[in-house]
């Protein structure tokens, strides 16, 4: 305001009403007019509900949230139990057919189902035409 004052200072004496007036007018108008008799009451215990409700829907989205993770990391712990016993099984099994498929297991199991090894070689001729 001081500024505006030496500037008012230096203009001649006809300048200076016109130039005061202005800046009054200038300086009243930057803030906009503001009426406190025409605002509503704004009632402290609405805001502080307000903020209350949505600090408690935070909380119970975040619980929400955290039992469900919860829930989904039992399901996940189980889920890979199970998965241990079933490669178990597996491997159990393919143990199982690899010693069944051994070649000293098929002749054992050949002989107790009465068949004999072959003694000698046969082969077929297939240069031979049959009439």
């Amino acid at each position: 305001m001081a500024i505006a004052e030496i500037a008012i200072r230096s203009l001649p004496d006809r300048a200076k009403d016109v130039r005061q007036t202005s800046l009054v007018k200038v300086a009243l108008r930057l803030v906009p007019d503001f009426d406190v008799r025409n605002v509503e009451h704004v009632d402290n215990r609405k805001f502080v509900t307000m903020i209350g409700v949505i600090f408690l829907s935070g909380l119970i989205a975040l619980l929400a949230i955290n039992t469900s993770l919860t829930t989904d990391a039992f399901k996940a712990e189980h889920l890979k139990l199970q998965l241990a016993s079933i490669n178990s099984q597996r491997d159990s099994i393919l143990n199982q057919v690899a010693t069944y498929s051994s070649p000293n297991q098929l002749a054992h199991t050949a002989s107790k189902l009465g068949m004999k090894p072959e003694q000698s070689t046969n082969f077929i001729d297939l240069s031979v035409v049959l009439p």
